[in-house]
């Protein structure tokens, strides 16, 4: 498999894992409130590094198939329009 690949299934994994314990109480899983946000927070540090790497080394002009491609700049993507709608809703006082 692909290093390219394999970042972007790392960061997709970490992204996931954050979303995955920013939803679930950390009650169901033993944790106090501080160290479910802590890992929730760390895994999504992890995960937009691994997405910033993987989006940067993709961009060196080397001849990638479209699975790869995807795997490697789709992370920072969501990433940004996650952002995106953060900030709008922010905005917009909701």
């Amino acid at each position: 498999m692909n290093h390219l690949r394999k970042l972007g299934l790392a960061s997709f994994l970490f992204l996931g894992l954050g979303l995955l314990c920013g939803k679930t109480s950390g009650s169901a899983l033993g944790w106090t409130p501080s160290t479910a946000l802590t890992v929730t927070l760390i895994c999504y540090a992890a995960g937009l590094v691994l997405a910033l790497i993987a989006f940067m080394q993709s961009r060196r002009g080397q001849s990638l198939d479209g699975t790869t491609k995807f795997l490697a700049r789709a992370p920072l993507a969501l990433v940004t329009i996650g952002v995106l709608i953060f900030f709008l809703r922010a905005m917009a006082g909701v």
